[in-house]
């Protein structure tokens, strides 16, 4: 009798079974290595971006200690009238370059006279090194000298130009100026057809600063009408920005306070926890006198009740950041299942002149400017107000969901903490980095 094959305890494998399995170690393989190439191209490259950083510092460093070696040994000076356009730059770069600005302003301006129509280069060479001389009235007559027409190199030189000088004025404190300047470069900016938007928020960013600073210089040496010229000046360029519109309600609170309450009740609207409300009471109460002396009772009238009903509005819907005192009191970080979960514990204490009754706080973890996970929570209830004058404060433990799985990871994170009556009014009160010493 013929004996059974024996069977085989395991199950032959199909052909299309063994081409899957291949096929799929194939894929992972791939995977794996793509992962782990681009993970060491990235490392590879932030190297080499920090070795060109370190580089760059060393040439410019090697490149001044090379210009004051070739310019002690002969001089380059010497019948520079005679020499190329080329080269009349490169000696006027090594003279900038060795800080030498009044024999590079001859090489630049021997440049100049050599160079083609057209060609700004030298021009703005020469304005910069004007600039570094403070020489402000030679770099305003060198631009106004170069004649304006339409050509793209001219404009482009132009409004570069008047940025640079506006950026030194800026630096000095001559803030005023540095505004003019930057009014020219806007000026020659807006003849360009095609236009970035980058590029002409940042002038007009220019020239708001600088007439909100030379106004600011303004209100300290009790200039007030001039302040008032430069902020409007200011508002022009944006109408919509709270600084520029709350700092004239300051001002206007003394010199015209009907006006200062215009503007401080649109403030009102939007972010009534930014607002004082002692120089928004006073300017109504001033507006009230000024409205009856006119004979206007009815506007009087309005004056006292908004008085009246800002102050209700106030103590039900708004949080100062002066009426408490928030203290971060310690960072938790226990490893835990190869993450390190974040704790963190805050006091609260009441600094104002009334018991607070119902607060809440977010409790906002970011990186890099973007929110990553917002915890809300309250801080006081009828059960337990914060009280004025006491020295307890209130204790608020958090946990963040986010799973980190490096110390090293956390340094990149921010705590901000903004406390509300209402959602609507949320005042920021305290921004935290994640301490060392915690790691």
């Amino acid at each position: 009798m013929i004996k059974e094959r024996k069977k085989s305890k395991y199950k032959k494998k199909t052909r299309k079974q063994i081409v899957f399995e291949y096929l799929k170690t194939i894929t992972f393989s791939i995977i794996f290595s793509i992962v782990v190439t681009s993970f060491l191209a990235i490392q590879a490259r932030n190297e080499m971006l920090e070795n060109i950083y370190l580089e760059a510092k060393q040439q410019q460093s090697v490149d001044k200690e090379t210009a004051l070696k070739l310019i002690t040994q002969t001089d380059l000076l010497k019948d520079l009238h005679t020499k190329k356009y080329a080269v009349c730059m490169n000696i006027a770069e090594l003279y900038e370059a060795a800080g030498d600005y009044n024999d590079a302003k001859l090489a630049y301006e021997q440049a100049i006279m050599k160079a083609k129509p057209d060609t700004y280069k030298p021009y703005y060479k020469l304005l910069c090194v004007l600039l570094e001389l403070e020489d402000f009235d030679s770099a305003n007559a060198l631009l106004t000298n170069v004649r304006d027409y339409t050509n793209k190199n001219l404009i482009k030189f132009k409004t570069r130009s008047y940025i640079t000088m506006g950026d030194k004025y800026y630096s000095i404190g001559k803030f005023l100026s540095a505004a003019k300047s930057y009014e020219k470069a806007d000026y020659y900016y807006n003849k360009f057809s095609k236009k970035d938007n980058k590029i002409e928020e940042s002038i007009k960013e220019r020239i708001i600063n600088s007439y909100i600073q030379a106004a600011d210089i303004m209100v300290k040496t009790g200039l007030n009408s001039d302040a008032v010229r430069f902020l409007k000046k200011a508002e022009k360029y944006n109408n919509k920005d709270f600084n520029i519109r709350y700092k004239l309600a300051i001002v206007l609170s003394d010199s015209d306070p009907e006006k200062s309450v215009e503007y401080l009740e649109k403030l009102l609207e939007e972010k009534p926890q930014d607002i004082d409300y002692s120089v928004y009471g006073t300017a109504l109460m001033k507006a009230a006198n000024i409205a009856d002396l006119d004979g206007r009772t009815t506007q009087a009238k309005y004056y006292r009740y908004k008085i009246h009903s800002i102050d209700m509005f106030i103590n039900r819907k708004v949080i100062y950041k002066n009426d408490l005192e928030v203290d971060l009191k310690s960072f938790k970080l226990n490893k835990v299942f190869f993450t390190y979960p974040l704790k963190a514990t805050y006091s609260f204490l009441n600094v104002s002149n009334a018991d607070i009754i119902n607060l809440y706080a977010d409790f906002v973890l970011t990186s890099k400017g973007k929110t990553i996970e917002t915890i809300s929570t309250a801080i006081s209830d009828k059960n337990s107000p914060l009280l004025s004058y006491t020295f307890e404060p209130n204790l608020i433990n958090i946990k963040f969901n986010k799973k980190f799985f490096t110390k090293k990871e956390l340094e990149n994170y921010t705590i901000k903490v903004f406390v509300y009556k209402d959602d609507k009014y949320k005042t920021l009160v305290t921004e935290n980095s994640i301490p060392l010493k915690s790691f």
